[in-house]
């Protein structure tokens, strides 16, 4: 009974399958959340330039949630990298993890069409659990030993810190967000550099690593 259960574990393509789609059509059913504006009855049709930018608040929400689901695709992507094998645990988490992606145009939509205190606040939680879900996913692996071996504790350690990035700056925003909105909405960009700090550290430690393992080699 067990041998079938090793070749299950053994075989990530579906998965990886079922993720890359979902994440697809997530991101694509952003776009169709952005609404045509309507010219009013007996208005000109020179006041369509300014229902269109009236809409700025759609489209940054787009265009914030396609690079943050873009990022999120770029970080289960280097998990699966370094999953050498799986168990249900990865499973089910992983089906979480999507569950909540699924769940981001709503979200997003929820924000464009309410840009006050709510609508960032229920985008910037939305997007904190499915960070979260993806951090889970990543401590869950390395808790069950099931990624590669010569992976250093150190390279585990800063690729935990990026899967959190996102949800500690998206919970400070709904924090700030209590007190100003649109500084809880300024709070987004900090992702941009921790997440250069972070990857530009983690690809030091790769670079130290594969060097340690030349040299061990050569002796």
């Amino acid at each position: 009974m067990a041998l079938p259960f090793r070749r299950e574990s053994s075989e990530t393509d579906r998965m990886l399958a079922l993720s890359d789609g979902v994440i697809a059509i997530a991101i694509t059913l952003l776009v169709l959340e952005i609404t045509v504006p309507e010219i009013p009855a007996g208005s000109p049709l020179s006041v369509l330039p300014d229902l269109v930018f009236a809409q700025w608040h759609e489209f940054f929400g787009f265009v914030l949630s396609f690079l943050v689901i873009g990022s999120y695709w770029v970080n289960h992507r280097r998990i699966f990298i370094h999953i050498e094998r799986h168990d249900a645990g990865i499973v089910w988490l992983n089906l979480l993890f999507l569950l909540m992606v699924a769940f981001i145009p709503f979200a997003s939509s929820v924000f464009a069409t309410y840009p006050d205190q709510f609508g960032i606040m229920f985008l910037s939680g939305t997007l904190t659990l499915t960070g979260l879900t993806l951090a889970l996913l990543w401590s869950y692996a390395s808790r069950r030993e099931l990624l590669e071996e010569g992976l250093g504790s150190r390279a585990v350690e800063i690729q935990a810190a990026r899967f959190l990035a996102s949800p500690f700056v998206f919970v400070l925003s709904i924090l700030v967000t209590a007190f100003d909105p649109g500084l809880g909405i300024l709070t987004w960009l900090l992702l941009i550099p921790i997440n250069g700090v972070l990857q530009s550290r983690l690809a030091e430690n790769l670079e130290e690593s594969d060097g340690e393992s030349e040299v061990e080699a050569t002796r």
